[in-house]
């Protein structure tokens, strides 16, 4: 099973007191969860650990996954009112699921998803960010967006969002023989290029050595935020992309 093999690990970075990430996976039901919570210590960390705790539960009960994200919403801002953690706190959502070589991915926020294929990179999320935004309307480049000063603004995000226009981002695809996902928060993103990130996963080593190393470079890049990566096989037994 593929989160049988995967590699994953959160690493506070070299300038946070407090790690406001948080994850899990789940090898029997094939999922795993990554949050990246906002609101400091007592807040983001607290908004993290719910919207992980919520949607592991709502999956392993069998809800969808864009209900889980919705539930997720749910317990934060019910935590928030009822004293626990702090007012406005909330967290990014990225939560990817594998059946039998399927995979479905959801989010809310800018936590990315990656496919490698064993030659290439693709950023298959899309951010729910100010920036993001200013490139879907041609105002600035993509390029021009990792420097930008608002480039952390997320226009989406669990429990600070007004319910009716929490927006939950959606894919589905195939995975093939020798493909990893790639999910980090944006203590990966914000640090370490595409490129570099290529160059650490087209190294022949396991999913674990790879994400020890996409920590390590973010660490040497800066490591100005905390970061959390999970790498994920497709399944064993999965067809070649050029088998069908």
């Amino acid at each position: 099973m593929a989160f049988s093999h995967c590699g994953h690990m959160t690493h506070v970075g070299n300038v946070r007191a407090h790690n406001e990430d948080a994850y899990e996976i789940d090898a029997e039901f094939n999922f795993g969860v990554l949050a990246d919570g906002m609101g400091g210590h007592e807040g983001g960390e607290i908004a993290s650990r719910i919207v992980v705790e919520c949607v592991c539960r709502e999956l392993r009960a069998g809800r969808p996954m864009a209900e889980a994200l919705v539930q997720a919403h749910h317990a934060v801002r019910k935590s928030a009112d009822n004293g626990e953690g702090k007012p406005g706190m909330g967290s990014t959502a990225l939560v990817l699921k594998i059946d039998q070589g399927q995979f479905e991915i959801v989010w809310v926020g800018d936590s990315r998803a990656y496919l490698w294929d064993g030659e290439s990179l693709t950023q298959i999320s899309k951010d729910h960010s100010l920036v993001q935004h200013m490139v879907d309307e041609g105002s600035i480049t993509p390029e021009e967006a990792r420097i930008h000063p608002q480039r952390n603004y997320v226009t989406q995000a669990i429990g600070m969002s007004d319910l009716h226009s929490m927006e939950v981002g959606r894919i589905q695809g195939r995975l093939y023989h020798g493909q990893q996902v790639l999910l980090c928060s944006d203590g990966l993103s914000g640090e370490v290029t595409d490129a570099e990130i290529s160059e650490i996963l087209k190294l022949e080593l396991d999913e674990k050595q790879k994400t020890d190393l996409l920590i390590q470079k973010t660490l040497d890049n800066g490591g100005s935020d905390n970061v959390t990566v999970l790498l994920v096989p497709a399944p064993e037994g999965t067809p070649k992309k050029n088998a069908e």
